[in-house]
């Protein structure tokens, strides 16, 4: 008797777990995705900041020699770092479409004010010919409407 009722037991054991599936947790979309990354800046300092990282740089000449290297699309992260889409020009030969990358930093951490500030790249990575890494420069930016103006370098 005592064999029969273990075998039942056992046998309600088994076709319960199999037949009552187990609830699973479902998060939605918005739950699973990760945090956005919390700025370090505030005030004005984070008002250029954010504007910079949402506009990005188009279409700008990087200083170098004998050649003329134009930042198509810069994306700068922020994390501190860029990527940018660029083109080689060499005298009157066809542009050449290649890609650069590095880091960024704001001069002291600091906007001179909600438009502007002075940036320093850093370029650590380059497949145009001719150019090496590392390069740096420093460029005051301005943010105007949905434009970011290279005013110096």
């Amino acid at each position: 008797m005592l064999a029969r009722m273990s075998t039942l037991v056992l046998f309600a054991v088994l076709v319960g777990g199999l037949g009552c599936p187990k609830q699973s947790s479902t998060t939605d979309s918005a739950e699973a995705a990760p945090a956005p990354e919390k700025s370090r800046f505030s005030g004005e300092t984070k008002t250029f900041v954010d504007a910079l990282l949402a506009t990005g740089i188009v279409g700008y000449d990087v200083a170098d020699e004998g050649a003329s290297v134009v930042y198509e699309e810069v994306k700068l992260s922020v994390d501190g770092t860029y990527a940018a889409a660029t083109t080689l020009r060499l005298g009157d030969e066809d542009p050449f479409s290649c890609a650069e990358s590095g880091d960024w930093t704001l001069d002291g951490d600091q906007a001179t004010s909600a438009t502007e500030g002075m940036v320093t790249f850093n370029m650590n990575s380059t497949d145009c010919p001719g150019r090496t890494a590392p390069k740096s420069w420093r460029a005051k930016l301005e943010i105007s409407g949905s434009d970011v103006i290279v005013s110096q370098f």
